[in-house]
């Protein structure tokens, strides 16, 4: 079999929570007893195994623990997964390893043991610090436990570290957000993710709404939040680097980044998904399945397809114009073999005269205006 190179990321995906938010539509699943938690790590680490007899990962590759709720995993069974990467060549000297933590489930105890285990980054999912809106979507903590945690991690020894926000949440106003924006960076924090709030089909949420039980922000007040997301995170330093991520200098998630630049990753678990050069699968998501296949690969890969050269063009361009960064116009032209505006000429000159879109020292990004507009500009660059 022919050993593939310089995998730039890593994945793991653990699928359990202890209880699901009612906007959640990610392959996760509400009270997994102890032994159920045994198996998904047993299958993960099998597959781990499988998987490096045909990979090799780059030294400095990033790694990604999320979910679900990689917390909830008993030390045991996390060191356990830690030392399958280890020992089948998947962490090296990572750039970057980042586990996600649900305020509700940490302490000081449990994060030091994730910072002695080679974790570096850690990721909140705080969402918002109100009890009002926490409550009307599911969310198991409080705003002072999330607040706390925040404090906990930074006395075990994290220096990155980041949480997620959402806004246009039901009962959210325009004030509640600010002063969850300003209880945030007033506790230093050097990352933030913050997305508007989308009502996937078939989530309690949705139909909550349908129900006229519960009510969002209407669409002038969702503006005004985004708007003030923008400026009050500029205005305490956290410069947004992509679409919903804002950072401190040097606080950007490498991860993450890595995705928009298509770099190679592969996925562990339920549901991950992997790309190497022009090769996509995806893991199964039925839980059962997966654990009964034990890491053949065969059985548990869905998806799998041959990307063209005009699909990775088209990724190319929506995945890099979502970083405010944008694209090198050269990289492309290395990467495909011809010249960018000969390929996507008349959708560039439409947004640059619509000053959506510019150019400027061989890199192509979207203006503060175009993000604004990101969803219709992006699609535009489907051939």
């Amino acid at each position: 079999m022919q050993k593939w190179e310089q995998i730039q990321g890593v994945y793991i995906h653990t699928p359990f929570c202890l209880q699901k938010c009612l906007y959640c539509d990610f392959a996760s699943y509400a009270g997994a007893d102890t032994e159920t938690m045994e198996k998904y790590v047993d299958a993960v680490c099998s597959e781990i195994m499988m998987r490096s007899n045909e990979v090799t990962i780059a030294d400095q590759a990033t790694l990604y623990f999320g979910g679900g709720t990689p917390s909830l995993l008993s030390e045991k069974l996390l060191a356990k997964l830690v030392e399958a990467l280890q020992k089948n060549g998947c962490w090296l000297q990572p750039a970057e390893a980042t586990i996600e933590v649900n305020p509700g489930t940490a302490d000081l105890d449990k994060l030091r043991f994730f910072k002695d285990l080679g974790f570096d980054r850690i990721s909140f999912g705080v969402q918002s610090l109100n009890d009002a809106e926490l409550r009307a979507v599911g969310r198991i903590h409080t705003a002072n436990e999330a607040l706390d945690a925040i404090t906990v991690a930074e006395k075990a020894g994290f220096t990155r570290v980041s949480a997620d926000l959402i806004y246009g949440l039901p009962e959210q106003s325009l004030q509640t957000l600010k002063t969850s924006l300003q209880n945030l960076t007033a506790a230093g924090l050097q990352h933030l993710s913050v997305y508007g709030l989308t009502i996937e089909k078939n989530t309690p949420l949705a139909g909550m709404l349908d129900k006229g039980k519960v009510e969002l922000p209407d669409e002038d007040c969702q503006l005004a939040m985004y708007e003030l997301v923008q400026e009050y995170l500029e205005a305490q330093g956290l410069h947004r680097y992509e679409i919903s991520n804002y950072a401190k200098p040097g606080f950007a998630c490498r991860h993450n980044i890595g995705y928009w630049k298509r770099t190679d990753y592969l996925g562990f678990g339920p549901s991950a998904a992997s790309l190497f050069g022009n090769r996509r699968w995806t893991n199964t998501a039925d839980r059962s399945l997966y654990l009964k296949a034990c890491g053949a690969l065969e059985k548990i890969r869905e998806d799998e397809e041959i990307l063209s050269r005009q699909d990775a063009m088209e990724e190319f361009m929506f995945l890099g114009l979502r970083m405010t960064q944008g694209i090198s116009t050269t990289e492309f032209e290395e990467k495909f073999g011809k010249e960018i505006h000969a390929v996507y000429g008349g959708v560039l000159k439409k947004y640059e005269a619509m000053h959506l879109l510019q150019e400027h020292s061989g890199r192509l990004a979207l203006t503060r205006d175009g993000i604004s507009v990101s969803n219709v500009i992006l699609a535009d660059f489907l051939l």
